[in-house]
């Protein structure tokens, strides 16, 4: 899932003009991407999902099973942000990924150390 989730982002980036690229633009364009490939799994993606049991912020996207079940979550930002992992945590679910797309590898490098056991990783532009 983690490589066909990096490869298809790319594509969808690199499709947009690089004049409209901002962080915003390729935050929800790695949505719009795992919202499909839940979907051919087939899971119900729901967008911004909060656990309700807690106020604090949700994550991006999460895909859940009819009954419902949450199967995975993710949370997309240039660099991997503490409030993401936090997040994360809050979600009673299996699979967690955290998807950063800076190009500034020293950036995301530096903030590894907030990722927890049992939160994946997929760096865009890191390989």
């Amino acid at each position: 899932m983690k490589e066909e989730i990096r490869k298809r982002a790319l594509e969808a980036i690199s499709a947009i003009p690089a004049g409209y690229q901002s962080e915003a633009v390729i935050k929800e364009t790695i949505r719009c991407v795992i919202f499909g490939v839940l979907k051919e799994q087939g899971l119900i993606p729901v967008p911004a999902f909060r656990n309700p049991r807690f106020p604090e912020g949700p994550v991006d996207i999460a895909g859940v099973t009819g009954k419902p079940t949450i199967e995975v979550a993710f949370c997309s930002n240039p660099t991997i942000e503490l409030a993401d992992v936090k997040s994360l945590d809050r979600v009673p679910c299996e699979r967690k990924f955290v998807v950063t797309f800076s190009k500034d590898r020293k950036k995301v490098d530096m903030t590894t150390f907030y990722l927890k056991p049992g939160i994946e990783h997929i760096d865009l532009y890191g390989g």
